[in-house]
């Protein structure tokens, strides 16, 4: 019994510490919040698609990178628009056979251009030209303002070459211009492989008048494949003689005499290669489609100009 008037005791409630692992745990996120206040968000994952195993025709295989198809053994881009022309030019894309994108000069368009192959050689000096004395190679010309390639339309007024002659091309990516005096014979090439006669399939308008030739050729690294190269000579003053859509033409024959139509002030021969795709047929085509992307692909002249005597791989 307790005494009146006594305070009444409470009990009291003691203090209830978190165990030793809740605090461990707690200072480590504590510790982690404060070092990652100065670090960079780390990158995102890359995402790298499957590898696939391009097939070429007749199920051959091509090896394609990204951005790619396959087009027999070549690999056909897809170039970015507006994709500018690597320093160097078409020899800054020299590499394994395959179409790459390339830039196109003056105008900064992108197209398709088929590189040098490894084993030919770099050097104009090298190979045999339509156009020019037979022991030695002709002078090559850089022209300002020049049409991106054969077919785009000509500059309004007059062109003029920059520099004088070179004994290499600027560029071989498109064709080259070669310097010329008018009425200079443009003889026929054999071209390296070929099989059979050329064929004239186009004389008209394109690269001022110009005489387009096609050529089957059987390729060095797959001799059971034979491709169609068409060869282009530009700016010619006139045809030769019996030079007509259909007509055969042995090496050594005048395909025309040079000139500077569709290049007013400067007598030039422009010469570009051109490999037919898979599939397409100039005998079906409208002729002057000889240039459409759709059909032909440009082709570096060294993989196809026959070797200048004398000269070796």
């Amino acid at each position: 019994m307790r005494a009146s008037g006594s305070p009444q005791a409470r009990p009291t409630r003691a203090a209830v510490s978190p165990s030793p692992l809740v605090r461990g745990a707690a200072a480590s996120a504590l510790v982690l919040a404060l070092g990652g206040l100065d670090d960079p968000a780390p990158p995102p994952p890359a995402i790298v698609p499957p590898a696939a195993a391009a097939r070429g025709a007749a199920g051959a295989a091509a090896l394609c990178g990204p951005r790619t198809v396959p087009e027999g053994a070549a690999c056909i881009p897809l170039p970015a628009p507006g994709a500018p022309l690597p320093e160097g030019g078409a020899a800054a894309l020299s590499g394994p056979a395959g179409a790459r994108p390339a830039g196109a000069g003056a105008r900064g368009q992108a197209y398709e251009h088929i590189p040098r192959r490894p084993e030919r050689p770099a050097s104009a000096a090298a190979y045999a030209f339509p156009i020019g004395a037979p022991d030695q190679p002709p002078g090559f010309l850089l022209v300002e303002g020049a049409p991106a390639q054969a077919g785009a339309p000509p500059p309004a007024g007059p062109v003029a070459a920059i520099g004088a002659a070179r004994p290499e091309p600027p560029s071989w990516a498109g064709g080259v211009e070669i310097a010329a005096a008018r009425g200079e014979r443009v003889a026929a090439l054999r071209l390296e492989g070929q099989e059979g006669k050329a064929e004239v399939v186009f004389v008209g308008e394109l690269s001022g008048i110009t005489v387009a030739t096609a050529h089957d050729v059987r390729e060095a690294r797959d001799v059971d494949r034979v491709r169609r190269v068409v060869v282009l000579h530009g700016h010619l003053d006139r045809p030769g003689p019996g030079v007509v859509a259909g007509a055969r033409l042995d090496a050594g024959d005048v395909v025309g005499y040079a000139g500077e139509t569709g290049s007013l002030g400067l007598v030039r021969l422009h010469l570009e290669a051109r490999q037919l795709r898979e599939g397409a047929r100039l005998s079906d085509l409208d002729p002057k489609r000889i240039t459409d992307a759709a059909v032909t692909v440009p082709c570096d002249l060294r993989n196809v100009l026959p070797l200048r005597q004398g000269a070796s791989l």
